[in-house]
């Protein structure tokens, strides 16, 4: 008996209908990776939220600050000079981490380093400096942090969140654009000066959203709710194409009221 095989004509059909299938799927486990990276972004950040609150307990309720006058330290660690890297085993958090490091989003890719990357070391995250920080005070004042008590509303005060930035040089005002690591969570407006608009950092690159951890330690994700820029960098739709806005279009989801 003879058996038959495939003509050429049934081959194509089930080739066909394979790709379409794989056309159907692979944006259905593309997302579904995303979400598990997000899942794991959430919880660095949550680490990195409850470390900031025993660093808190450790000094008298005062939040680790974001920087120094020097320019030499951040939130995320110190350096010797502008020109180094910063490092995280010498920064204020070290001693509270449980991993000893701060862990990158996974999902924080694709991102300029080398001499571009001047905020290098911060895992993708930001930090309040305006409000939490710092203060919404003119230089040098606005380096001192806040304490916990000054925090009217915990749960409903931004403190780290996924940032980034555009790379710009202020020297010769351009950029590339690229996107670089960047150490601050910029609310809409600077305070100190008559509420000045700001280049906006958080960084909605989780589908749409950007993970956010709040003063009372809790964390989770949040949608743009707007995006413009200063007027003295990019353009607002630059920042939009890059998925960089706010969550709010004022400062309440920032400050310490």
């Amino acid at each position: 008996m003879k058996t038959r095989g495939f003509t050429l004509i049934e081959l194509l059909v089930v080739i066909a209908i394979i790709a379409i299938l794989a056309a159907l799927l692979f944006p259905v486990f593309a997302a579904a990776r995303e979400k598990a990276r997000q899942a794991t972004c959430l919880s660095n950040i949550k680490q990195l939220a409850l470390a900031m609150l025993m660093y808190a307990d450790d000094y008298d309720g005062g939040f680790v600050p974001a920087q120094d006058a020097a320019n030499l330290m951040r939130w995320h660690g110190i350096r010797n000079s502008t020109s180094e890297p910063f490092d995280p085993t010498r920064g204020p958090l070290y001693q509270y981490l449980k991993s000893r490091e701060i862990k990158a989003c996974p999902s924080f890719t694709r991102f300029g380093h080398g001499a571009i990357a001047f905020e290098q070391g911060t895992g993708g995250y930001g930090y309040n400096a305006q409000y939490v920080g710092g203060s919404p005070l003119p230089w040098p004042d606005s380096l001192i942090p806040a304490s916990e008590t000054e925090i009217e509303n915990p749960s409903a005060t931004i403190m780290l969140a996924d940032t980034a930035t555009m790379d710009w040089d202020m020297m010769s005002s351009t950029g590339t654009g690229t996107l670089i690591e960047y150490s601050f969570v910029e609310a809409p407006f600077y305070e100190a000066y008559d509420n000045t608009p700001a280049d906006p950092s958080m960084h909605f690159r989780h589908q749409a959203s950007c993970d956010v951890a709040f003063c009372d330690g809790h964390a989770k994700a949040m949608k743009m709710q707007a995006s413009r820029g200063s007027g003295w960098t990019y353009s607002d739709e630059e920042f939009r194409k890059k998925n960089l806005g706010f969550v709010g279009k004022d400062n309440s989801l920032y400050d310490r009221e």
